[in-house]
């Protein structure tokens, strides 16, 4: 019976192990495999380059995910600070000397990715897993996810 009850608590424990490792140290996807689709951009101070990359996932039945990094010119520095799946119209621009602008839209779908990020201190993610990320914390003042996104509360649960 002793048994019985240590087995279901060690289960119990690796479980709740899993969902706060995937809840709460989410890093963006690694540059690796990706290709440049846009960029670099440089800012009008020439401060900082941004490019967008693209990102194949789940095989054939899967996606494409686009990740924007930004690159400090004069540190070399780089940093992600945009995390979307990819719809139909895809475009960068700068606003100002820090402030990026990323259109990432699919009209007929009523899906909209777009925001104006300002690169020294923000972030999007569209699931929002950055945002709850400890890693990522001291990495971002304000942090932004998609608020039309409606997941089942289980993937929410564990953090995906």
């Amino acid at each position: 019976m002793k048994k019985r009850y240590m087995i279901i608590l060690v289960l119990i424990f690796g479980i709740l192990m899993f969902i706060g490792y995937n809840r709460y140290s989410y890093k963006f996807k690694s540059l690796d495999n990706a290709t440049l689709f846009l960029g670099p951009i440089e800012s009008p101070d020439g401060k900082y380059e941004a490019s967008s990359y693209y990102l194949n996932y789940g095989g054939a039945a899967g996606g494409v995910m686009y990740i924007v990094e930004v690159e400090q010119t004069q540190t070399g520095e780089k940093k992600k600070v945009y995390s979307s799946n990819h719809k139909n119209d895809f475009s960068m621009s700068w606003k100002a000397s820090d402030i990026l602008s990323i259109k990432n839209e699919s009209p007929k779908y009523n899906e909209y990715r777009n925001i104006d990020l300002n690169v020294s201190t923000d972030i999007y993610e569209e699931s929002g897993a950055a945002c709850r990320s400890l890693l990522l914390k001291e990495n971002f003042k304000n942090c932004y996810k998609a608020e039309d996104i409606k997941e089942p509360f289980i993937f929410k649960l564990l953090g995906f």
